[in-house]
């Protein structure tokens, strides 16, 4: 039997935990033409969101992943490489020459269709690459959703990134782009800045944790489905850990789905004590790396966050943690945020991993 609770990759409509409401925002959304901003910290399920309401219309995706993207060339291969993909014809070869009027792309063909551009065809191909997935969809006759994964990533290809992707995509009536990414503050300058080319240009959707109820709800479900008896009380412990963080309670899930499987087939408050443990042991050279990589100002900040503290400005917070004045607060959580250390969740900032937090609970 599979394991229900997955984590650290997309999941399919079996192993997704609900979030019922904004697959219905984006679903509605494609249907009607509108181009949509996803965006939440790292590891809430954002591409999963996506691709779980993509799954249940009647539409051509593709999927461009952003991260670790070094050029405006390896941008253009991979729309081209993608849209290429979705061409239906026997004819692949003529059909991608047909695609470009101004450069000449090379086509590797295996297993997986690959397109190439020299170095001196970069601007030509970017420009062109961007208009492919209108063409696609006159082709298929069918709307073409178009999923760029961890957008924030192409700012940094360059001043005419932004600008050339949006006089393009603001003509292609029947293609819808959704724009995901993990770093909010990068996000809303791209979406929500007047100065920028993609003020307004799409329904912003701000995914947070999932619900505790509905969290309780999908846990029961999963383990009991698979017979596997849970006691509430796990449940709740499960939740206090992880603070219903969509990653980290996929995760102690998993772990502890398996080894409740391979032995008594139940699951309770003990036994969720026994692999919180189990988990911090197993990454504590990981945050001894993390740790040793900090400031003193950004591990007092870590440690007052692991104590439950939430006005990091106050006078008796500079007092209580030895810090001389407010600013030297802000450069520490400034660099906490940059490493992705911790998060910014509505109004607070918390650190990321509920397990990391919990190790320098037990180190400070």
């Amino acid at each position: 039997m599979k394991n229900p609770f997955v984590y650290g990759k997309i999941v399919g409509k079996d192993c997704f935990a609900n979030r019922r409401k904004e697959l219905e925002l984006v679903k509605n959304a494609v249907l009607s033409g509108q181009n949509v901003i996803v965006y939440s910290p790292r590891r809430y399920g954002k591409s999963s969101l996506v691709y779980n309401a993509i799954q249940e219309l009647d539409v051509v995706s593709i999927w461009i992943d952003c991260y670790g993207l070094i050029s405006k060339r390896e941008l253009a291969e991979k729309i081209a490489t993608e849209v290429v993909k979705k061409w239906k014809t026997k004819r692949i070869v003529e059909s991608v020459k047909d695609l470009f009027k101004r450069v000449r792309p090379k086509i590797r063909l295996g297993e997986e269709i690959e397109i190439e551009f020299s170095f001196e065809e970069e601007d030509k191909a970017f420009e062109e690459s961007l208009e492919l997935p209108q063409k696609l969809a006159e082709r298929s006759k069918k709307r073409v959703v178009v999923v760029f994964d961890e957008f924030q990533e192409v700012v940094q290809l360059g001043n005419d990134v932004l600008p050339k992707m949006r006089s393009a995509f603001q003509k292609h009536a029947e293609v819808c782009y959704i724009f995901v990414g993990s770093k909010r503050g990068m996000m809303e300058k791209i979406f929500r800045s007047s100065l920028s080319p993609f003020y307004n240009f799409g329904m912003h959707v701000a995914l947070n944790k999932i619900p505790k109820e509905e969290f309780k709800e999908f846990i029961k479900e999963k383990f009991e489905s698979s017979g596997i008896r849970i006691d509430c009380e796990a449940i709740e412990r499960i939740l206090e850990v992880t603070d219903c963080h969509p990653y980290y309670t996929q995760m102690l899930c998993h772990k502890l789905w398996f080894d409740a499987f391979v032995s008594d087939r139940r699951v309770d408050v003990n036994d969720v004590v026994r692999v919180v443990d189990e988990i911090i042991n197993e990454e504590t050279d990981a945050y001894v790396t993390v740790w040793d990589d900090l400031t003193l100002s950004q591990r007092k900040v870590l440690v007052a966050l692991s104590r439950g503290e939430t006005d990091l400005y106050s006078a008796e917070f500079l007092r209580k943690y030895g810090f001389k004045r407010a600013s030297n607060v802000q450069v520490a959580i400034k660099g906490l945020l940059k490493k992705e250390v911790i998060s910014k969740v509505g109004n607070k900032y918390e650190i990321s991993d509920p397990f990391f937090k919990l190790w320098i609970l037990r180190m400070s």
